[in-house]
Protein backbone atom coordinates (compact mmCIF):
# COMPACT_ATOMS: atom_id res chain seq x y z
CA UNK A 1 0.00 0.00 0.00
CA UNK A 2 2.94 2.55 1.02
CA UNK A 3 5.18 4.75 -1.48
CA UNK A 4 8.95 5.61 -0.41
CA UNK A 5 9.66 9.16 -1.08
CA UNK A 6 13.23 8.96 -1.77
CA UNK A 7 14.81 8.36 -4.98
CA UNK A 8 14.58 4.26 -6.37
CA UNK A 9 17.08 2.29 -5.50
CA UNK A 10 19.96 2.44 -8.18
CA UNK A 11 19.49 -1.35 -8.84
CA UNK A 12 15.71 -1.26 -9.46
CA UNK A 13 14.26 -2.71 -12.66
CA UNK A 14 11.51 -0.86 -14.57
CA UNK A 15 10.35 -4.22 -17.07
CA UNK A 16 9.34 -7.73 -15.60
CA UNK A 17 12.43 -9.62 -14.42
CA UNK A 18 14.18 -12.86 -16.52
CA UNK A 19 14.49 -16.00 -14.87
CA UNK A 20 18.45 -16.62 -14.37
CA UNK A 21 17.81 -19.52 -12.28
CA UNK A 22 17.07 -20.15 -8.50
CA UNK A 23 20.32 -18.21 -6.77
CA UNK A 24 17.93 -14.72 -7.74
CA UNK A 25 15.47 -13.85 -5.49
CA UNK A 26 12.87 -11.32 -7.57
CA UNK A 27 11.10 -8.94 -5.73
CA UNK A 28 8.06 -6.73 -6.19
CA UNK A 29 7.55 -3.96 -3.82
CA UNK A 30 7.24 -0.37 -3.65
CA UNK A 31 9.72 2.00 -4.98
CA UNK A 32 12.45 2.62 -2.41
CA UNK A 33 10.72 0.45 0.69
CA UNK A 34 13.97 -1.17 1.16
CA UNK A 35 17.44 0.40 2.10
CA UNK A 36 20.02 -0.96 -0.60
CA UNK A 37 22.53 -1.56 2.27
CA UNK A 38 20.19 -4.76 3.53
CA UNK A 39 19.48 -6.08 0.33
CA UNK A 40 23.51 -6.40 -0.37
CA UNK A 41 23.54 -7.87 3.16
CA UNK A 42 21.64 -10.36 2.13
CA UNK A 43 22.80 -11.23 -0.95
CA UNK A 44 26.14 -11.50 0.94
CA UNK A 45 24.60 -14.05 3.68
CA UNK A 46 22.38 -16.13 1.31
CA UNK A 47 25.39 -16.07 -1.94
CA UNK A 48 22.46 -15.00 -4.06
CA UNK A 49 21.46 -11.89 -6.04
CA UNK A 50 18.26 -9.95 -5.56
CA UNK A 51 16.27 -8.32 -8.62
CA UNK A 52 13.99 -5.12 -7.53
CA UNK A 53 10.77 -4.56 -9.25
CA UNK A 54 8.36 -2.01 -8.08
CA UNK A 55 4.48 -0.99 -8.53
CA UNK A 56 2.92 2.52 -8.31
CA UNK A 57 -0.07 1.50 -6.83
CA UNK A 58 -2.15 -1.78 -5.30
CA UNK A 59 -4.44 -2.58 -7.98
CA UNK A 60 -1.58 -2.23 -10.92
CA UNK A 61 0.20 -4.58 -8.32
CA UNK A 62 -2.41 -7.20 -8.51
CA UNK A 63 -3.29 -6.55 -12.74
CA UNK A 64 0.56 -7.13 -12.96
CA UNK A 65 0.62 -10.63 -11.33
CA UNK A 66 -2.88 -11.58 -12.60
CA UNK A 67 -1.25 -10.81 -16.44
CA UNK A 68 0.98 -13.64 -15.73
CA UNK A 69 3.79 -12.15 -13.76
CA UNK A 70 2.99 -13.90 -10.73
CA UNK A 71 5.19 -16.81 -12.42
CA UNK A 72 7.97 -14.10 -12.72
CA UNK A 73 8.32 -13.30 -8.78
CA UNK A 74 9.92 -15.11 -5.91
CA UNK A 75 8.28 -12.51 -2.76
CA UNK A 76 5.75 -9.95 -3.18
CA UNK A 77 4.72 -7.12 -0.63
CA UNK A 78 0.96 -6.37 -0.93
CA UNK A 79 -1.54 -4.51 1.08
CA UNK A 80 -3.23 -6.52 3.83
CA UNK A 81 -6.62 -6.10 2.30
CA UNK A 82 -5.47 -8.29 -1.14
CA UNK A 83 -3.85 -11.22 0.83
CA UNK A 84 -7.04 -13.57 1.04
CA UNK A 85 -8.26 -11.90 -2.47
CA UNK A 86 -4.82 -13.21 -3.16
CA UNK A 87 -5.07 -16.33 -2.02
CA UNK A 88 -8.91 -16.89 -3.47
CA UNK A 89 -7.44 -16.60 -7.22
CA UNK A 90 -4.59 -18.69 -6.41
CA UNK A 91 -2.05 -16.38 -6.92
CA UNK A 92 -0.16 -17.19 -3.69
CA UNK A 93 0.97 -19.72 -1.66
CA UNK A 94 -0.48 -21.07 2.11
CA UNK A 95 2.92 -20.51 4.09
CA UNK A 96 4.79 -23.10 4.85
CA UNK A 97 5.56 -21.84 8.75
CA UNK A 98 8.20 -24.54 9.55
CA UNK A 99 10.84 -22.27 7.43
CA UNK A 100 10.34 -19.37 9.52
CA UNK A 101 12.73 -19.74 12.08
CA UNK A 102 12.07 -16.33 13.60
CA UNK A 103 8.15 -15.52 13.44
CA UNK A 104 8.22 -15.75 17.08
CA UNK A 105 9.91 -12.53 17.30
CA UNK A 106 6.72 -10.86 15.53
CA UNK A 107 4.27 -8.45 18.45
CA UNK A 108 1.60 -10.85 19.70
CA UNK A 109 -0.78 -8.52 17.46
CA UNK A 110 0.86 -9.16 13.77
CA UNK A 111 1.12 -13.03 14.72
CA UNK A 112 -2.75 -13.63 14.50
CA UNK A 113 -3.92 -9.88 12.35
CA UNK A 114 -7.44 -9.63 11.26
CA UNK A 115 -6.51 -9.58 7.78
CA UNK A 116 -4.80 -12.83 7.45
CA UNK A 117 -5.67 -15.10 11.03
CA UNK A 118 -3.15 -17.13 12.18
CA UNK A 119 -0.64 -16.05 9.24
CA UNK A 120 -1.53 -18.72 6.52
CA UNK A 121 -0.47 -16.36 3.53
CA UNK A 122 1.32 -13.72 4.83
CA UNK A 123 4.72 -12.26 6.85
CA UNK A 124 4.40 -8.51 8.04
CA UNK A 125 6.49 -6.27 6.08
CA UNK A 126 5.50 -2.81 8.14
CA UNK A 127 2.69 -0.84 8.99
CA UNK A 128 1.52 2.58 9.55
CA UNK A 129 -1.42 4.77 9.16
CA UNK A 130 -2.95 6.89 6.63
CA UNK A 131 -4.16 10.73 7.91
CA UNK A 132 -4.06 14.16 7.06
CA UNK A 133 -0.51 15.49 5.64
CA UNK A 134 -0.01 19.54 5.32
CA UNK A 135 2.16 22.28 4.47
CA UNK A 136 1.79 24.18 8.50
CA UNK A 137 2.49 27.72 6.39
CA UNK A 138 -0.20 26.65 3.74
CA UNK A 139 -3.16 26.28 5.71
CA UNK A 140 -5.36 28.43 7.62
CA UNK A 141 -7.01 27.01 10.07
CA UNK A 142 -6.78 23.39 12.00
CA UNK A 143 -6.04 20.22 10.04
CA UNK A 144 -7.57 17.55 12.44
CA UNK A 145 -10.66 16.52 10.72
CA UNK A 146 -11.40 15.14 7.24
CA UNK A 147 -14.28 18.06 6.99
CA UNK A 148 -10.74 19.94 5.70
CA UNK A 149 -11.85 18.38 2.20
CA UNK A 150 -15.58 17.52 2.72
CA UNK A 151 -17.08 20.79 4.28
CA UNK A 152 -16.60 23.80 2.07
CA UNK A 153 -16.95 26.35 4.90
CA UNK A 154 -13.61 24.35 6.83
CA UNK A 155 -11.51 24.10 3.43
CA UNK A 156 -7.99 25.51 5.19
CA UNK A 157 -6.08 25.85 1.80
CA UNK A 158 -5.87 23.69 -1.66
CA UNK A 159 -5.65 20.38 -1.43
CA UNK A 160 -5.10 17.41 -3.24
CA UNK A 161 -7.05 13.78 -3.21
CA UNK A 162 -5.30 10.52 -2.86
CA UNK A 163 -5.37 8.73 -5.79
CA UNK A 164 -5.96 5.32 -3.93
CA UNK A 165 -9.39 3.97 -3.94
CA UNK A 166 -10.03 2.06 -0.69
CA UNK A 167 -8.23 4.37 1.27
CA UNK A 168 -10.13 7.78 -0.18
CA UNK A 169 -13.37 6.43 -0.24
CA UNK A 170 -12.54 5.30 3.47
CA UNK A 171 -12.06 8.94 4.58
CA UNK A 172 -15.54 10.12 2.81
CA UNK A 173 -17.16 6.55 5.15
CA UNK A 174 -15.36 7.57 8.40
CA UNK A 175 -16.41 11.99 7.92
CA UNK A 176 -19.76 10.48 7.28
CA UNK A 177 -19.77 8.21 10.13
CA UNK A 178 -19.79 5.06 9.27
CA UNK A 179 -16.94 2.28 9.03
CA UNK A 180 -14.14 1.66 6.01
CA UNK A 181 -15.36 -1.43 5.37
CA UNK A 182 -19.21 -1.15 5.06
CA UNK A 183 -21.17 -3.03 1.97
CA UNK A 184 -24.23 -0.75 2.21
CA UNK A 185 -25.19 -0.06 -0.78
CA UNK A 186 -26.96 3.18 0.19
CA UNK A 187 -24.05 4.78 2.46
CA UNK A 188 -21.59 4.19 -0.37
CA UNK A 189 -23.82 6.21 -2.98
CA UNK A 190 -23.81 9.09 0.32
CA UNK A 191 -20.09 8.53 -0.03
CA UNK A 192 -19.97 8.89 -3.41
CA UNK A 193 -21.67 12.11 -3.30
CA UNK A 194 -19.34 13.62 -1.02
CA UNK A 195 -16.33 12.53 -2.85
CA UNK A 196 -17.81 13.91 -6.12
CA UNK A 197 -18.24 17.39 -4.49
CA UNK A 198 -14.85 17.46 -2.82
CA UNK A 199 -13.23 16.90 -6.61
CA UNK A 200 -14.96 19.76 -7.67
CA UNK A 201 -12.97 21.69 -5.02
CA UNK A 202 -9.70 20.20 -5.39
CA UNK A 203 -6.76 20.24 -7.64
CA UNK A 204 -6.94 17.14 -8.94
CA UNK A 205 -6.30 13.66 -7.19
CA UNK A 206 -2.51 12.52 -7.31
CA UNK A 207 -0.37 9.46 -5.84
CA UNK A 208 1.66 9.50 -2.69
CA UNK A 209 4.72 10.57 -3.57
CA UNK A 210 3.07 12.56 -6.19
CA UNK A 211 0.89 14.36 -3.08
CA UNK A 212 3.71 15.30 -1.33
CA UNK A 213 5.95 16.72 -3.70
CA UNK A 214 3.30 19.03 -4.93
CA UNK A 215 3.05 19.91 -1.33
CA UNK A 216 6.39 20.66 -1.52
CA UNK A 217 6.52 22.93 -4.32
CA UNK A 218 3.75 24.72 -2.67
CA UNK A 219 1.09 23.53 -5.69
CA UNK A 220 -1.23 22.24 -2.96
CA UNK A 221 -1.59 22.48 0.81
CA UNK A 222 -2.77 19.50 2.00
CA UNK A 223 -3.38 16.07 1.05
CA UNK A 224 -4.18 12.26 2.58
CA UNK A 225 -1.41 10.70 3.19
CA UNK A 226 0.61 7.96 4.24
CA UNK A 227 2.58 8.51 7.97
CA UNK A 228 6.05 7.01 6.60
CA UNK A 229 6.21 9.01 3.71
CA UNK A 230 5.37 12.01 5.47
CA UNK A 231 8.06 11.41 7.53
CA UNK A 232 10.46 11.02 4.63
CA UNK A 233 9.47 13.93 3.31
CA UNK A 234 9.85 16.19 6.57
CA UNK A 235 13.46 15.40 6.23
CA UNK A 236 13.49 17.91 3.08
CA UNK A 237 11.33 20.51 4.45
CA UNK A 238 10.16 20.57 8.67
CA UNK A 239 7.26 22.67 7.23
CA UNK A 240 5.42 19.46 6.28
CA UNK A 241 3.37 17.82 9.03
CA UNK A 242 0.76 14.86 9.80
CA UNK A 243 -2.37 14.02 11.59
CA UNK A 244 -4.80 11.68 12.71
CA UNK A 245 -8.56 12.64 11.59
CA UNK A 246 -10.70 13.11 15.15
CA UNK A 247 -13.02 10.70 13.41
CA UNK A 248 -10.33 8.06 12.90
CA UNK A 249 -9.03 6.36 9.70
CA UNK A 250 -6.98 3.17 8.99
CA UNK A 251 -3.99 1.20 10.21
CA UNK A 252 -2.76 -1.18 7.55
CA UNK A 253 0.10 -4.10 7.38
CA UNK A 254 2.09 -4.45 3.96
CA UNK A 255 2.30 -8.18 4.01
CA UNK A 256 5.17 -10.26 1.98
CA UNK A 257 3.38 -12.85 0.27
CA UNK A 258 5.08 -15.95 -2.05
CA UNK A 259 3.35 -16.10 -5.21
CA UNK A 260 2.48 -19.46 -6.25
CA UNK A 261 4.15 -20.08 -9.61
CA UNK A 262 7.18 -18.12 -8.38
CA UNK A 263 10.63 -18.92 -9.00
CA UNK A 264 13.61 -19.68 -5.93
CA UNK A 265 11.16 -19.82 -3.31
CA UNK A 266 13.84 -21.15 -1.01
CA UNK A 267 15.10 -17.75 -1.21
CA UNK A 268 11.54 -16.28 -0.65
CA UNK A 269 11.78 -17.85 2.77
CA UNK A 270 14.81 -17.11 3.71
CA UNK A 271 14.60 -13.36 3.07
CA UNK A 272 11.70 -13.21 5.28
CA UNK A 273 13.41 -14.77 7.92
CA UNK A 274 16.12 -12.83 7.92
CA UNK A 275 14.16 -9.78 7.86
CA UNK A 276 12.12 -10.74 10.87
CA UNK A 277 15.91 -10.79 12.88
CA UNK A 278 15.40 -7.88 15.33
CA UNK A 279 18.48 -6.10 14.04
CA UNK A 280 17.49 -6.43 10.22
CA UNK A 281 14.05 -5.49 11.02
CA UNK A 282 15.22 -1.97 12.88
CA UNK A 283 17.17 -1.30 9.80
CA UNK A 284 14.13 -1.62 7.52
CA UNK A 285 12.13 0.20 9.56
CA UNK A 286 14.99 3.37 10.85
CA UNK A 287 15.24 3.57 6.66
CA UNK A 288 11.45 3.76 5.74
CA UNK A 289 10.48 5.42 8.73
CA UNK A 290 7.18 3.14 9.00
CA UNK A 291 7.16 0.91 11.82
CA UNK A 292 8.36 -2.66 12.64
CA UNK A 293 6.05 -5.65 13.63
CA UNK A 294 8.78 -6.98 14.60
CA UNK A 295 8.50 -6.41 18.69
CA UNK A 296 12.46 -7.36 19.79
CA UNK A 297 13.76 -4.52 16.60
CA UNK A 298 11.99 -1.80 18.84
CA UNK A 299 14.98 -1.37 21.37
CA UNK A 300 17.03 -1.05 18.61
CA UNK A 301 15.37 2.20 16.99
CA UNK A 302 16.61 5.33 17.32
CA UNK A 303 14.67 6.69 20.58
CA UNK A 304 13.26 10.05 18.57
CA UNK A 305 11.60 7.60 16.29
CA UNK A 306 10.04 5.37 18.75
CA UNK A 307 8.84 8.47 20.76
CA UNK A 308 6.84 9.60 17.70
CA UNK A 309 3.46 9.33 17.68
CA UNK A 310 3.49 9.89 13.98
CA UNK A 311 5.31 5.97 13.40
CA UNK A 312 3.88 4.58 16.59
CA UNK A 313 0.44 6.31 17.30
CA UNK A 314 -0.93 6.16 21.38
CA UNK A 315 -3.41 4.09 22.30
CA UNK A 316 -6.05 6.47 22.41
CA UNK A 317 -5.46 7.22 18.60
CA UNK A 318 -5.26 3.52 17.71
CA UNK A 319 -8.53 2.74 19.23
CA UNK A 320 -10.43 5.20 16.08
CA UNK A 321 -8.09 3.23 13.42
CA UNK A 322 -9.66 0.51 11.27
CA UNK A 323 -8.02 -2.06 9.08
CA UNK A 324 -9.13 -2.19 5.65
CA UNK A 325 -10.82 -5.35 4.94
CA UNK A 326 -11.17 -8.09 2.35
CA UNK A 327 -14.55 -6.97 0.74
CA UNK A 328 -15.37 -10.19 -1.55
CA UNK A 329 -18.11 -9.63 -4.26
CA UNK A 330 -18.29 -6.16 -2.54
CA UNK A 331 -15.50 -4.98 -3.69
CA UNK A 332 -17.50 -4.28 -7.20
CA UNK A 333 -19.71 -1.73 -5.17
CA UNK A 334 -16.52 0.35 -4.57
CA UNK A 335 -15.02 -0.40 -7.88
CA UNK A 336 -18.60 1.70 -9.64
CA UNK A 337 -18.65 4.50 -6.60
CA UNK A 338 -14.39 5.17 -7.93
CA UNK A 339 -14.93 4.76 -11.24
CA UNK A 340 -17.92 7.52 -11.74
CA UNK A 341 -15.97 9.68 -8.52
CA UNK A 342 -13.23 9.99 -11.36
CA UNK A 343 -15.58 10.45 -14.46
CA UNK A 344 -17.67 13.19 -12.91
Amino acid sequence: MRKGFLLLLALLLTACPRRVGESTLYFLNWADYIPEALVKKFEREAGAKMVLDTFESPEAMLAKLKAGADREFSLVVAPDYYVLQMAREGLIAPLDRGRLKNLGHLDPFFQNPPYDPGLRYSVPYLWGTTGLAYRQDLVKGPVDSYAVFFDPARQVGPFLLLDEMRETIGAALRYLGYSVNTKDPLVLEKAKELLIAAKKRSVGFAGGVEALNRILAGDAALTLAYSGDVLQARQEDKRLRYALAKEGGTLWTDAMVVPKRGPAQDLAYRFMDFLLRPENAAELATHTRYATPVAKALPLLPEAMRKDPTVFPPEEARAKLEYLEDLGPAIALYDRVWTEVRAR
